[in-house]
Order: structure tokens, then C-alpha cells, then sequence
């Protein structure tokens, strides 16, 4: 099976190599409010109303629930 592939920054065709999954799933892992995975050493944070969030969804979290604004200094 080959994938075609349309992100410019990835070109050609990816062949599949063999039948083996390639995401491995370990019974520590989970995921956060916003469904994404936390695994072996992934950065988490944990809120005292119990609520987890993967570092990458962390600026949303914030602004949801803080009404935090981010800025950039230009």
C-alpha cells in the first residue's frame, strides 16, 4: 500500500515497510481533557480541579479557563 502524500514539505510517496504497527500504546498511557496523548515522558500539568493537559494544549486551557491573553513582544 503507498500513501500519496500532499504537504509540500513532504514529497513522493510513503511505502508501507511491513504489517507492524508502529505506535506502541502502553497501559501508563492517557490523554488529556482535550483528547491528546500523554506518553513516557511527555510534559503534563495537573490542576487541582483534576483536570490534565498536555503541554501542547496548555495556551488553551489558560485561555478558556483564566481568560489568559498571550502576547508576543515585537
Amino acid at each position: 500500500m503507498n500513501l500519496l502524500i500532499e504537504n509540500p514539505m513532504v514529497l513522493g510517496t510513503i511505502e508501507q515497510v511491513n504489517h507492524a504497527p508502529t505506535l506502541h500504546y502502553d497501559e501508563d498511557d492517557f490523554r488529556d481533557i482535550y483528547g491528546s496523548l500523554i506518553v513516557s515522558n511527555d510534559d503534563y500539568m495537573q490542576f487541582l480541579n483534576g483536570d490534565v493537559v498536555h503541554m501542547d494544549n496548555i495556551h488553551t486551557y489558560l485561555e478558556e479557563h483564566y481568560q489568559a491573553e498571550f502576547c508576543t513582544k515585537k
